[in-house]
């Protein structure tokens, strides 16, 4: 099922993650952008249905985007939310957006504004993701959320030219019978993973064993890599005092992605391939498997 497109244009990454967190959750297709260069760039190549703005951006600010985009007849549907901490410049706006709301924003409030935003006839009717995103006690996205960001990604490079994302895949072996000490090293793992990459990366588990992390607008192929490094340090430092340390995985399966990719079910059928490869490297060199989509 198409979804409404929101871009989010905020250059702080813990706000973006909580304003996507929001989208996601409402049903929107959710794309970041960090950078107000970046953002003009993305919106010259693409027609959100909304957009949430930031006023003070690096490059180019808040303001002269807002202007942009009521300049283009192809965004004339684009609803604009801005969000600021600065009262004085929302308020000196010539160009009017849609609604304003001054930070900090709750999540309470950001959700029930856009549970009551009226879209375009043009756009998509947002589905709302329903129950639980999270797996409880653990910490981690569940699968609905992460295949959305991972819809989005893949879309994304089939926008923008030399767009690259990543999925890294960990795997958890678990023994029959061990179901605490199981999820009790998921909680441990889960901790250690948030803290190795950056909040608006998206890690999550479908079933509790397999835990997936995306990684979006990398800038080259060694990214990934050094992430999946951080993360095998980071496990390695914190998890000391469980049992079965064993059970803990330490290679990582690494997927670059490009416009190469035709859906999803193919990357997590090559995320899956790629930790296959890791796990069956005998050498402790040899702890990550690298491909690159390309697909001509």
């Amino acid at each position: 099922m198409e979804k409404p497109f929101a871009l989010i244009i905020e250059d702080e990454r813990e706000i973006a993650a909580l304003f996507r967190h929001v989208l996601d959750m409402a049903g929107f297709r959710t794309e970041l952008a960090f950078h107000g260069r970046v953002a003009v760039e993305r919106l010259s190549n693409c027609e959100p249905d909304l957009v949430i703005l930031d006023l003070k951006l690096p490059e180019v600010s808040g303001i002269e985007i807002l202007e942009i985009i009521r300049k283009d007849a192809r965004l004339d549907h684009t609803k604009i939310i801005v969000i600021s901490a600065h009262a004085y410049l929302a308020d000196g706006i010539s160009v009017e957006p849609d609604l304003t709301l001054l930070k900090p924003v709750s999540i309470e409030q950001l959700t029930n504004l856009i549970t009551r935003l009226k879209l375009s006839g043009k756009s998509q009717k947002a589905k709302p993701i329903k129950g639980n995103p999270w797996v409880i006690d653990v910490g981690i996205y569940n699968r609905p959320i992460f295949m959305n960001r991972l819809e989005s990604s893949l879309r994304q490079s089939k926008e923008v030219d030399q767009h690259l994302f990543a999925v890294l895949l960990l795997k958890l072996d678990q023994k029959q019978g061990d179901t605490q000490l199981h999820k009790s090293i998921l909680r441990e793992v889960g901790e250690s993973l948030r803290s190795s990459v950056r909040t608006t990366d998206t890690i999550a588990t479908f079933d509790q064993r397999n835990i997936f992390i995306l990684i979006e607008n990398i800038p080259n192929a060694d990214i990934p890599i050094m992430v999946a490094n951080r993360i095998r340090e980071r496990l390695n430092e914190s998890i000391v005092d469980i049992e079965n340390k064993m059970l803990i995985p330490t290679r990582i399966g690494i997927l670059l992605c490009d416009s190469g990719y035709e859906s999803t079910e193919e990357i997590l059928r090559d995320a899956e391939h790629a930790q296959l490869m890791a796990m069956a490297q005998g050498d402790e060199y040899y702890k990550y498997y690298y491909q690159v989509s390309v697909k001509k």
